[in-house]
């Protein structure tokens, strides 16, 4: 089945959202507040950022003077995020008691009061001038959800400390554009494609700085769309048909002057184009594509391979179980590593094997920034994947997980969904979801053998009944771990309780 043509497909839904750009200073001495989203947050944890958030539905009671009234509402959600994330009351029609802010800034963490509330007990008074414009920005399509972003920027008084309250945010601090951008390019930060052109028209001076912010969007896309959330790892997404919510597979170049590709997903003719001008883009800065890397064989990772190996003169590496599926110029092993040339950075990948979803399974892991490109392993966000015997094995999925603990994994960047930091907190989180999964379909067995199809119901009762052919699949990988370890019995296609379960009995 041919996929449908893009006029034809529908709208991705979208979030709106506000970001401010709080800065101080002037010149050389000109600096902006970011922080450091949480480990626990399910969108980019791990990653920098600008102060903000989702439109609330208080947002739209908030009284601001002048300005555009289709804006107004997105102005009052960044205005509300700059109180709420830093402490820092911007727009102002006129100054205010300072002394009074921490407790109202405590009211609305607490939930007390809305803001709207706590400005008309203050007599607070904003003015829509008080923001500038500063862009329009749109999540790229790797996330079921995204977000609709407008951009503002607002200037805070020298002497008004700002701070963050761990929660959403784990840190915050100022920081001179320049010297966040080095800090980018030592792969020693993280952040989306709107930070960083953001700092760089910061960096670019104040003369023209908001005509700059305000074409970022479009600098970003020239002459095509790049998202480079580390220095030398690009993201491409590539329209695929993964399993749902998936839409999408992300292939990867990586590197500084010498480039790997990771996983060419699609190959519909306006992706593959579309990665070419990737690549040719690259390649006009002095990097080159030596090398095409392969997580595993399933086809909305290899989609465009044959597309690449017709334009480049290429090699073509993976684990001797893909390359049963599909050809391949050279043979990687668990401890291998693709020497690639330093730049900046050492941009050398060291191969994890980590069998689990294929019995070929590869990670790539590039060790001086803990950046892990895990294709189908750990899927972005906070999904999970399909094990599917008799290819998937919980076991060795599981092992691979324990394993992955110990590699020093700081950033994922997976073959579907938004890349991630707080990468040791996502991996113990799908084990103990695995785990407690195993707990459920083992609390539905006993000593009457029962059908996969009858384990579902209550092993995945949590789970769309639309997605239970699914399931059952990963259901199946369960017990079949469990029959390795004696605690299940398999008779027919009916499964029982083992003997091996402490505690229990096949009669209980």
């Amino acid at each position: 089945m041919s996929e449908p043509s893009r006029a034809a497909e529908p709208p991705i839904p979208s979030r709106d959202s506000s970001v401010v750009v709080l800065i101080r200073g002037h010149g050389e001495s000109l600096e902006t507040y970011w922080a450091l989203r949480s480990d626990s947050v399910p969108y980019m944890p791990g990653f920098m950022s600008f102060i903000g958030g989702s439109v609330d539905a208080s947002d739209r009671e908030l009284p601001i003077e002048g300005g555009d009234e289709s804006e107004r509402v997105r102005r009052a959600c960044a205005i509300r995020e700059s109180f709420e994330e830093a402490g820092a009351l911007v727009a102002l029609a006129e100054p205010v008691d300072v002394g009074r802010l921490a407790e109202a800034r405590r009211q609305l963490l607490a939930g007390e009061k809305t803001f709207p509330e706590l400005a008309r007990e203050h007599g607070w008074r904003f003015r829509s001038d008080g923001l500038a414009f500063a862009g329009r920005w749109q999540s790229p399509p790797f996330r079921p959800t995204r977000f609709d972003t407008n951009y503002y920027l607002a200037r805070v008084p020298e002497a008004e400390p700002l701070s963050v309250i761990p929660g959403e945010l784990a840190r915050g601090e100022w920081v001179k554009p320049l010297a966040a951008i080095d800090r980018w390019r030592h792969g020693e930060t993280t952040f989306a494609a709107p930070i960083l052109w953001t700092l760089i028209a910061l960096a670019e001076g104040e003369a023209g700085l908001e005509e700059r912010l305000i074409a970022g969007p479009a600098r970003s896309g020239t002459p095509v769309r790049r998202i480079e959330l580390k220095w030398g790892v690009v993201l491409q997404p590539m329209k695929t048909r993964p399993l749902p919510p998936a839409t999408h597979t992300n292939a990867y170049l990586v590197g500084e002057k010498e480039m790997a590709l990771i996983d060419p997903g699609s190959g519909e003719p306006d992706d593959v184009r579309d990665l070419f001008a990737l690549i040719e883009a690259l390649e006009s800065e002095g990097r080159t594509l030596s090398t095409v890397l392969l997580t595993h064989h399933h086809p909305d990772h290899i989609g465009g391979l044959e597309a690449v190996r017709s334009r480049r003169r290429v090699r073509v590496a993976a684990h001797a179980e893909t390359a049963r599926h599909v050809k391949v110029d050279a043979i990687l092993k668990d401890g291998d590593w693709i020497p690639l040339t330093r730049g900046i950075n050492d941009w050398s990948l060291r191969v994890v094997h980590t069998p689990g979803h294929t019995r070929g399974h590869l990670c790539f892991l590039h060790p001086s920034t803990g950046s892990l490109f895990s294709g189908d392993h750990i899927p972005g966000g906070t999904g999970t994947v399909i094990i599917d015997p008799p290819e998937g094995d919980m076991g060795a999925y599981i092992a691979s997980l324990e394993r992955l603990l110990k590699e020093g994994v700081t950033t994922i960047f997976p073959g579907h969904g938004a890349p991630q930091g707080g990468a040791e907190r996502r991996i113990r989180g799908l084990i103990r979801h695995r785990l407690e999964r195993e707990s459920k379909v083992l609390g539905g067995l006993g000593h009457e053998p029962r059908t996969v199809a009858a384990l579902v119901e209550s092993a995945y009762a949590d789970t769309p009944k639309e997605l239970w052919p699914y399931a059952e699949r990963s259901l199946l990988a369960h017990l079949l771990k469990l029959e390795s370890e004696g605690r299940a019995r398999r008779e027919g296609e009916r499964w029982s309780l083992g003997e091996s379960n402490p505690g229990r009995t096949r009669s209980a």
